[in-house]
């Protein structure tokens, strides 16, 4: 969260959830590449949900972590990954 002052409410900022068991899982049971997808959410906060996810050995899809509002963080940290945008997506605009 953020505070324009010490004493003003806070405001919230992002948000990240990567639990132990789901990563190790991901490092045990599934391939080694994770993909990232992101939606728009509608409501009070109008952010980006992120969610990544793995393939596991039946070819479903496994998620490893999600996160609101970390879109930048992700550009700064991983400035050379590549990027895809959606098939669908991007016929539909």
């Amino acid at each position: 969260v953020n505070r324009v002052t010490p004493h003003s409410p806070t405001n919230f900022k992002r948000f990240y959830v990567c639990f132990e068991a789901l990563k190790r899982g991901w490092k045990e049971g599934c391939r080694p590449v994770l993909g990232l997808d992101g939606c728009f959410l509608k409501g009070p906060f109008k952010c980006k949900l992120l969610a990544v996810v793995g393939r596991d050995g039946n070819n479903q899809m496994y998620l490893v972590a999600w996160a609101i509002g970390l879109e930048i963080a992700i550009n700064d940290i991983l400035p050379k990954v590549e990027h895809r945008n959606c098939a669908r997506h991007v016929l539909s605009n």
